[in-house]
């Protein structure tokens, strides 16, 4: 059996080397590098589900240029001949099987842009060159592994990210490996490095304890450079995906490759096999040269070792095809397995016309948990979850972890609509008992999106797709509740999803406006801010209201560029605005995304620092959830905005938590009092009793009250008698462009 072992070992060189050499002498038959779509590999993936105008588009564009990169090894990286070779191209492969599409290989560069490229592989950490989005789903997640030094003290495969506390830790300077180590161990000394050669040396040397880094590269690194005096010590729940990206140019491109992207799943093994670097069993190598010199001696051992090397083949075979199919965490079946088993379910009804549910569950507010208590526990948690989950899932029903905080149902029995709604009530009261994890309790509610076979689809994807899109509309109709799938539900995603992606361009193509409207002192009647208010006028759709593409951009991470845009015209209006209204203070409303990514803030602050502007003249508007639990980056902006004069202002309040603790603990300027509880307080004790507790409470906190909506003068005079200090609302004054400013007096706004 060793003898097979080392052969098979030898093999897989050979045949790495083979791939190479075919690769470079199918390549010199061309003036290009172009990747054939009639490649003679035999493959068992299934024709992709493309639509009419899919299909077409292929015929029309049957070769597409792909950005590759060189230096990546095994991912991507140029032979000799300046051939491109790696993981992403046999990706490509695959990808050409499925499609027909002839793909073309481009060097990739830094700055490159759609007239270049129709596709870049190996995208990290989701940073784009502008222009293109990313495919839905990464075709590469590894985990990022630990190395030590020989004689570092470390054992080699027992190192866990609690034993690098107060450590140096060397890690790629570009990417948020980092970040997440920072979270995960927050006294970790990090040394950052941009090549892995400096990283080693630097580990060789014990000038650093431990580096950690993209497993697949790594090893393959140590391999191909025969590195003796590191070994693996051990991995981390740290994991680095690689995605694909498509011009915005191509759409339709976009969603072909979804598709095919999805088919062949993320880190295909048959792929994967062929690059990852395993590392020889030394007692093998030891054994057969024993076995040269003391054959006739040693000859029944070698009967012994055969059968029990051939019992562990066996086991590493089986747990190898285990961790192929299922997650590595729960070890529930994984998105592979899973299409797999809901194909042949399909295949099954067709014939015996059984109904079958396809449930998704998304965890709510999982995020809040891996930010506040670190990913170690957020896996804690998401391994009792599942725990919990298969306690009530029995055969022949499925459950898969389908993605980051998801899961999937595969209902084979009970599946129409009334036992899928009886069902979900069930995991719903499930998870209302809180989860305990090293002492500490956390309550993690779900939102549950379902559809029916055949009712709704005969198709896999589509099954998957309106059972996601009745999930999101589960959370974003109040979270914790199931909602099964139905055509108009598709209609409104389809909308959104139309509105999301127009979105993207409103800024470039000059759809976007600001109304600025006028908040007034109750004691003087003086106007003494305004708040800036975002507004879209679309060419097709007219003017969409805020309440409907303000949540599509924090969605889909738009947000960002519209928070920028919107910092970037009150600065251009400010000179008008103080010719206008005189001492004004302009309130601008934040997402707590803009404080995840705070770039633009920080931008924001240095220009008005750079223009003199003091930043009293600026209010930034938030809301309570971003207080509840913050992270060290939020109390690190919160304390920067302060620090620059900028005031506070809690929006909404009374809607949502409504904690007296963080208007306490941090410095909030102003208190919103949401329309709702102004609307009714001349008719509803109730509110007029809420309205004089909000503003009580903020006399006793020094906190100053801004009544929000308020549209008639016996709601105003209510205002005065309770001491709220300011109104903003209908009745004073309307929301106004800088443009009709200049065609009205102030004493008209």
């Amino acid at each position: 059996m060793g003898s097979d072992r080392l052969i098979a070992s030898r093999l897989r060189r050979l045949k790495q080397l083979a791939l190479v050499i075919g690769t470079f002498v199918s390549m010199l038959a061309f003036a290009e590098e172009v990747l054939p779509n009639h490649l003679p590999e035999v493959t068992l993936l299934t024709p992709l589900p493309l639509s009419v105008q899919e299909k077409a588009w292929i015929k029309e564009h049957p070769s597409i240029r792909v950005a590759v990169k060189s230096g990546w090894m095994p991912i991507e990286f140029q032979l000799e001949n300046q051939k491109h070779a790696g993981i992403s191209v046999d990706y490509l492969h695959q990808i050409s099987l499925l499609t027909g599409l002839t793909f073309t290989i481009v060097d990739y560069h830094p700055n490159i842009n759609g007239n270049e490229a129709e596709v870049i592989t190996g995208i990290r950490n989701k940073r784009l060159s502008q222009g293109f989005h990313l495919v839905a789903t990464p075709y590469l997640d590894v985990t990022n592994a630990i190395y030590v030094a020989a004689n570092s003290g470390f054992n080699p495969g027992q190192t866990n990210l609690n034993q690098l506390s107060q450590k140096k830790v060397a890690v790629f300077k570009s990417g948020l490996v980092g970040q997440e180590l920072k979270a995960a161990v927050p006294d970790i000394d990090l040394k950052l490095f941009d090549i892995a050669d400096d990283a080693f040396e630097q580990l060789d040397a014990h000038a650093v304890d431990a580096y950690i880094g993209n497993e697949l590269v790594l090893d393959y690194h140590i391999d191909y450079h025969k590195i003796k005096s590191i070994s693996k010590g051990g991995t981390t729940p740290i994991t680095s995906k690689v995605f694909m990206a498509v011009s915005d140019e191509h759409p339709l491109l976009r969603s072909i490759l979804n598709k095919a992207v999805l088919q062949i799943g993320t880190n295909p093994p048959d792929i994967l096999d062929t690059w990852q670097k395993k590392p020889e069993n030394p007692f093998i190598q030891y054994l057969i040269a024993t076995i040269s010199f003391f054959a006739i001696v040693l000859l029944f051992q070698l009967i012994k070792l055969y059968k029990s090397s051939k019992k562990q083949a066996m086991e590493a075979e089986e747990k190898i095809r285990f961790q192929a199919n299922h997650d590595f965490l729960t070890e529930l079946p994984n998105r592979y397995l899973l299409k797999t088993k809901l194909s042949e379910a399909l295949n099954q009804s067709e014939i015996s016309l059984a109904k079958i549910g396809v449930i998704i569950i998304d965890l709510d507010n999982f995020k809040e948990i891996n930010d506040t208590a670190g990913h170690a526990i957020g896996d804690e948690v998401l391994i009792k979850v599942a725990d919990r989950l298969k306690s009530i899932i029995a055969p022949p029903n499925i459950i898969a972890r389908f993605g980051g905080d998801e899961f999937l149902i595969l209902m084979q029995e009970n599946s129409d609509h009334q036992a899928l709604n009886t069902f979900c009530a069930r995991l719903i009261e499930l998870m209302e008992a809180p989860f305990k994890v090293q002492q500490k309790s956390f309550l993690v509610s779900i939102s549950m999106g379902a559809s029916l076979f055949p009712d709704n689809s005969r198709n896999v994807e589509e099954l998957i797709m309106f059972a996601d899109e009745a999930m999101y509309q589960a959370k974003r109709t109040g979270k914790n509740k199931f909602i099964l799938f139905n055509e108009n539900m598709h209609e409104v995603f389809t909308k959104r999803t139309q509105l999301g992606n127009e979105l993207r361009h409103a800024v470039e193509r000059h759809q976007l406006y600001l109304q600025y409207q006028p908040i007034f002192n109750l004691h003087n009647q003086r106007c003494e801010k305004v708040e800036a208010l975002l507004r879209w006028y679309h060419p097709e759709f007219g003017t969409v209201p805020p309440n409907v593409f303000i949540g599509i951009a924090e969605e889909n991470g738009s947000i960002i560029e519209l928070g920028e845009w919107v910092f970037q015209q009150v600065l251009s209006d400010f000179t008008t605005l103080t010719q206008h209204f005189g001492d004004i203070e302009i309130c601008i409303n934040l997402s707590p995304i803009q404080f995840a990514q705070s770039e633009s803030i920080h931008q924001f602050i240095a220009n008005i620092t750079s223009r003199n502007i003091p930043g009293a003249h600026f209010c930034f508007e938030i809301t309570e959830g971003l207080l509840l639990e913050p992270s060290n980056h939020v109390l690190d902006n919160l304390s920067k905005i302060n620090d620059h004069g900028i005031r506070l202002a809690l929006d909404d309040f009374g809607t949502g938590y409504s904690s007296l603790a963080y208007l306490n603990k941090f410095k909030i300027d102003y208190v919103k009092i949401d329309r709702s509880f102004i609307s009714n307080i001349t008719e509803n004790a109730n509110d007029l009793a809420l309205c004089k507790t909000i503003i009580y409470m903020g006399k006793q906190l020094n906190i100053r009250l801004i009544a929000e909506g308020v549209e008639t003068l016996a709601q105003e005079n209510l205002l005065k008698e309770m001491a709220c200090d300011y109104s903003q609302g209908f009745y004073r004054a309307r929301p106004i462009t800088i443009r009709d400013m200049s065609q009205v007096g102030l004493e008209e706004v």
